[in-house]
C-alpha cells in the first residue's frame, strides 16, 4: 500500500484516528514548536471540537501510509474580504517527511478549494527554517509575511510590569463578551487603526468592521464557548474609544490566553495607550485567573512599535513563523506536472 488521503470528520471518527491524528498534532509540536508546553490529548480534540472563529467553515483530511495515519490537512474557507483563500495547513509526522506525503496531500485537496470558489492558497504560522519552509519553498510558494511568536509567561514575570497609569484625558473601560450598545459603534470605527498594521504580502483582507459585525461576530465566539475580553481607551473630551486590545480565552485550554489585536487611531498615538491597556487587560485577567499560565500572540516582525510594547510587559519571543502562499491555478499545474513525471 501507498500514500492515501481522505477527508476526515472529526464527529464520526474512531478512537483509533483521533489517537493518530493528536500524535502527528504532537510530534509536529516536538519538532517544529518546542517552545510551546506538551500538547496533550484533550489539547488536540478540544481545537478539533472548537475551531478558529472567524476564520470560515473548516475541513479535514488525513494521509495515511501503510495503513498508518501519518499526515493530516487543515482547510479554513475564509468569508467576505477573503473568500479567494483557502487557508491550509499541512502537517506531516516527522518520521516519514520528504516522502512527497505533504504534496500528495495537497494535492488530493485541491478540487475542493476550487469547487469552493478559492483562487488562493495561504498558510500563516510555519515555523522559520523548519521542514514546513523547506516544503513550501520546493512547491513555489511566497513567503509573503513574518511574524514573531511571542508568550508571556506568569511565573517567570514581575507584575510591576504591568502597572501602567491612564494617560490624562483618557479612562479605561472593560468588558466581556459583548460591547455595550453606546461604545459599540464607536468600537468598530476604532478596529480601522489595524489597517496600519505590517501584513506584507498576505491575500487576507483586513475586515471592513460595522455595529452589526462586531455583534455577529461576538455571537460566534459564545457560539463556540470563547471567552472574550475586551479592554478600550474612550477619549473624555468626545467619548469615542481611542485604543482596544482584545483576548480570547478557550474551553480547552483553560490555563491559556490568547491576545489578538491591539489598535490605537493615529489622531491617540504617542501617549502610550496601547502598552497602557495592555498593562490593564493583564491585571484585570489575572485577578479573575490566578491559575493562568500563560498568555501567546503574535506579532508582524516589522511592527517594532508593538514588538517593544510587548516585551516591555515582560513577552519573550519564543520563535519566528513566516507566512506563504500561491495562485491555485499555478499550485495546480506543478503539483500535476510532479505527479506526470513520478509516473513516467
Amino acid at each position: 500500500m501507498g500514500v492515501e488521503v481522505e477527508s476526515f470528520d472529526p464527529e464520526h471518527a474512531t478512537d483509533d484516528d483521533l489517537r493518530g491524528y493528536y500524535q502527528v498534532m504532537l510530534a509536529r509540536q516536538e519538532t517544529d514548536r518546542p517552545d510551546i508546553p506538551r500538547l496533550t490529548y484533550e489539547d488536540v480534540l478540544g481545537r478539533l471540537k472548537n475551531p478558529f472563529v472567524g476564520f470560515g467553515p473548516v475541513a479535514y483530511w488525513v494521509a495515511r501510509l501503510n495503513g498508518e495515519l501519518v499526515g493530516l490537512a487543515i482547510v479554513y474557507f475564509m468569508e467576505e474580504e477573503s473568500s479567494h483563500i483557502g487557508l491550509t495547513e499541512v502537517i506531516v509526522h516527522p518520521r516519514v517527511r520528504r516522502r512527497s506525503i505533504g504534496a500528495t496531500m495537497l494535492q488530493a485537496i485541491l478540487p475542493e478549494l476550487r469547487a469552493r470558489g478559492r483562487t488562493f492558497v495561504e498558510t500563516w504560522q510555519i515555523t522559520e527554517g523548519s521542514d514546513g519552509e523547506r516544503f513550501a519553498n520546493a512547491l513555489g510558494f511566497h513567503t509573503a509575511h513574518t511574524v514573531l511568536s511571542q508568550a508571556l509567561v506568569i511565573s517567570e514575570t514581575d507584575s510591576a510590569l504591568w502597572q501602567q497609569s491612564v494617560p490624562p484625558g483618557y479612562r479605561v473601560q472593560q468588558w466581556t463578551d459583548a460591547a455595550p450598545d453606546d461604545l459599540v459603534a464607536s468600537f468598530a470605527k476604532a478596529f480601522t487603526a489595524m489597517q496600519d498594521a505590517p501584513t506584507g504580502d498576505l491575500g487576507f483582507g483586513e475586515p471592513v468592521w460595522n455595529a452589526r459585525r462586531v455583534r455577529a461576530h461576538e455571537a460566534e465566539l459564545r457560539q463556540n464557548n470563547v471567552e472574550l475580553r475586551v479592554v478600550v481607551a474612550v477619549h473624555e473630551d468626545t467619548g469615542d474609544i481611542a485604543g482596544l486590545t482584545q483576548l480570547e480565552l478557550h474551553p480547552h485550554r483553560p490555563y491559556w490566553a490568547f491576545q489578538r489585536d491591539t489598535a490605537v487611531l493615529p489622531a491617540h498615538r504617542g501617549h502610550g495607550l496601547g502598552r497602557c491597556i495592555k498593562a490593564y487587560m493583564i491585571r484585570w485577567l489575572l485577578a479573575d485567573r490566578p491559575d493562568l499560565d500563560r498568555i501567546n500572540t503574535t506579532t508582524g516582525a516589522a511592527n517594532a512599535h508593538m514588538i517593544r510594547v510587548n516585551h516591555q510587559l515582560g513577552y519573550r519571543t519564543a520563535r519566528t513563523m513566516i507566512a506563504v502562499n500561491r495562485d491555485l491555478a499555478e499550485l495546480e499545474a506543478d503539483l500535476g506536472a510532479r505527479c506526470s513525471a513520478s509516473t513516467q
